[in-house]
């Protein structure tokens, strides 16, 4: 069966080159339409079109949203929008909008079928490995989960310069990820979950805000409306969009359990449970790997992290794995002066700082995390007689 076409007044010129490189790709004769309000009725009268082709204008911002409301609402498969200006800012606004093409006009025979043979190749849905996804938690506040997804996702960035690394800020109301990179961006999570249902690569990048270093950032958003836009639906989605387009994903979650955490933790390869060595830290971290034990998490799927580590603290290593029953996976020295200076600056302590203890600590996390031999040793311990301070954990329970 041919495919269809539908073009709207002014979209598409000259006819024969249109013609032709339509036929190439299966294509039966185009359909035309007069303005976008054509192409909304047409699709509510339930027609199908696999191509729709529309003139982008500048100066008139409905035809954009209504446009954007009727990608939304699944009318066509593929949208390419034309124009004879080739303005950055208006390519933008046609991508946030949904098109998934910009060409200018009058068409060109071969920009026009490079066009439609990577349109092809989109629906031919070539599957591409996913990228590995840490989730960092931590059920109890001040712990400084963010300064971990911060530093982890630039340590990844660092080590693995050929692969995309993004920093989700998951805490998707007024999380920290932006203060702490010194991001003004244009754009959020906020902005992303308003067309999640329509992402692709294009779209994703447009607006996401770059970090430096190969690091790509999500940023939390201001808006209180977000807590009830981002369901879980929409935190699948977005992990799994990340995950489709970065070959590591580090995301900051919220210390309640809700929908949007347990979605990301379920999604994660590795969970980053943070800690400190404190009894009301370690307490929190006994039950939150009580929780997962009761999600039915695989043994390997959470990692224990300890934060702002110091040798003269009163607890050690060994107490905070015979109270919370797994091995310590790894430590980060305690080192505020550094830590202080890289926000301050707006950088993470690997580029502040990057032959600093705290710097070197992060770059070996993200060795044994996403290193070929990958440690998995930070399973269930076997049993042992019950420490001093276990019993102060096991009574403080009570």
């Amino acid at each position: 069966m041919e495919r269809r076409a539908l073009i709207v007044a002014g979209g598409a010129e000259p006819e024969d080159v249109v013609g032709a490189v339509l036929s190439r790709f299966g294509y039966g004769p185009a359909e035309s339409v007069q303005s976008l309000g054509d192409v909304e009725s047409r699709l509510r009268g339930g027609e199908h079109f696999d191509l729709i082709v529309v003139p982008i204008h500048a100066d008139n911002p409905v035809d954009m949203h209504l446009l954007e409301r009727e990608i939304r609402r699944g009318g066509a498969t593929h949208v390419i929008g034309t124009s004879r200006q080739h303005d950055s800012e208006l390519i933008l606004r046609a991508l946030r909008a949904g098109v998934h093409e910009f060409l200018t006009l009058p068409l060109k025979p071969e920009e026009f079928a490079e066009a439609m043979d990577r349109l092809a190749r989109r629906v031919a849905g070539r599957k591409t490995k996913e990228g590995k996804f840490f989730a960092i938690y931590s059920a109890k506040g001040g712990l400084g989960t963010t300064t971990v997804a911060v530093n982890l996702a630039a340590a990844l960035a660092q080590r693995h310069t050929t692969q995309r690394v993004a920093l989700a800020d998951l805490v998707v109301l007024g999380g920290d990820v932006r203060v702490m990179l010194n991001l003004k961006p244009l754009y959020d999570v906020g902005d992303l979950v308003m067309k999640v249902d329509r992402v692709d690569a294009d779209l994703l990048f447009s607006l996401m805000s770059q970090a430096g270093g190969g690091l790509w950032a999500l940023p939390s958003s201001d808006n209180t409306e977000v807590l009830e836009l981002i369901d879980a639906a929409a935190a699948t989605t977005i992990v799994s969009q990340l995950k489709n387009h970065f070959g590591y994903v580090v995301a900051d979650t919220e210390h309640s359990l809700s929908d949007r955490a347990l979605t990301a933790l379920d999604a994660a390869d590795r969970v980053i449970l943070v800690t400190q060595l404190s009894v009301t830290a370690l307490r929190s971290a006994q039950r939150s790997l009580q929780l997962f034990d009761r999600l039915g998490y695989e043994d390997g799927k959470v990692s224990i992290v300890v934060n702002r580590h110091d040798a003269q603290d009163a607890l050690k290593l060994s107490d905070a794995e015979n109270v919370l029953g797994h091995a310590i996976f790894g430590k980060l020295p305690n080192d505020y002066r550094t830590c202080s200076e890289a926000l301050t600056r707006g950088v993470p302590v690997t580029t502040s700082a990057p032959s600093s203890h705290v710097a070197r600590a992060y770059q070996a996390l993200a060795a044994k995390l996403s290193g070929p031999d990958n440690d998995t040793t930070d399973s269930a311990l076997p049993r042992t007689t019950p420490s001093r301070v276990t019993r102060l954990f096991n009574l403080r329970r009570k």
